[in-house]
């Protein structure tokens, strides 16, 4: 069982048929079938199973891929502390959108000799390519934190609180704080799916509470960055992340009401036997966040 053996059969595994994994790795799919045929004799077994020209893990390789990750990583590991000249890392790591517009800066910024290349997912799908080495680091809410498992490390960057605002020219934006009966005067722009888990989950996931509490809801929009322009305009109310606020210049309403704010924890989740390089850096966005 050599290197290049564990991490064709990685590439395999993701790419889920030889075509596609040749194409990723330039090379032709008889030298991978010829590579998948020597790690399956080498270990006595099977690792896929076949359905056309579709390859899918059998038990054999669903246990195999966690240990493969590791050996890879190791190797990854020693190879940076061993080179001579400092490298410049490839670092990919998978985020929602709506942590990617806070976080890629914090990232950014101590990611010295670090390339850093993004993949905008929900937070299942990106919690998955780091299992599967498909990415470094998930960049997520801690409530995806009953989903690890013990080849997976966590770390706590920041949080984000779901506020209510409105434009500068917007008719509450002058008052100090509002009530909810007041707020019913005026049209929202809500989300119906979850920007963190992609889940739909109605007009409440913005956080306003499960209650009687009524408003009215004139756009039901996704994108967070169109929310913000509806607001910015005066013409909608809207809950959201308390750094949009700050960065699109709106103002933010105090509510004399059962309405409170909800804030998420922010995490970093990477594989426990990563590159020493890959801890470092969540170790210095937490510090800096």
């Amino acid at each position: 069982m050599e290197i290049i053996e564990l991490t064709r059969f990685v590439e395999i595994a993701n790419a889920k048929t030889l075509q596609s994994a040749a194409a990723n790795l330039h090379t032709t799919p008889g030298a991978l079938s010829k590579s998948l045929k020597k790690l399956e004799s080498s270990l006595g077994i099977l690792l896929f199973d076949r359905v056309g020209k579709q390859l899918f893990l059998n038990e054999n390789g669903k246990r195999l891929l966690p240990e493969a990750l590791k050996i890879l990583d190791l190797k990854d590991n020693v190879k940076a502390m061993l080179t001579p000249t400092t490298p410049v890392f490839n670092c990919r790591v998978s985020a929602p959108a709506i942590l990617q517009y806070r976080w890629v800066g914090s990232i950014g910024a101590k990611a010295c000799d670090i390339q850093i290349e993004y993949e905008t997912d929900f937070e299942l799908t990106a919690l998955d390519k780091v299992k599967r080495g498909l990415v470094d680091i998930a960049l997520t809410t801690q409530l995806i934190q009953s989903r690890l498992n013990e080849d997976l490390e966590m770390v706590t960057i920041g949080e984000l609180t779901l506020k209510l605002a409105v434009g500068k020219t917007h008719p509450l934006a002058s008052q100090h704080s509002v009530t909810s009966a007041e707020l019913a005067n005026y049209p929202f722009a809500v989300p119906n799916t979850s920007p963190f888990c992609g889940e739909l989950r109605g007009f409440s996931c913005d956080g306003w509470p499960h209650s009687n509490l009524k408003r009215e809801i004139k756009w039901i929009v996704n994108d967070y960055a169109a929310l913000c322009e509806l607001v910015k305009c005066g013409l909608a109310v809207a809950f959201l992340p308390d750094y949009m606020i700050e960065a699109w210049q709106l103002t933010q309403l105090e509510v004399a009401s059962n309405l409170k704010n909800d804030t998420e924890q922010v995490c970093l989740i990477y594989r426990r036997h990563a590159p020493a390089w890959i801890k470092a850096l969540a170790e210095e966005v937490k510090l800096i966040s």
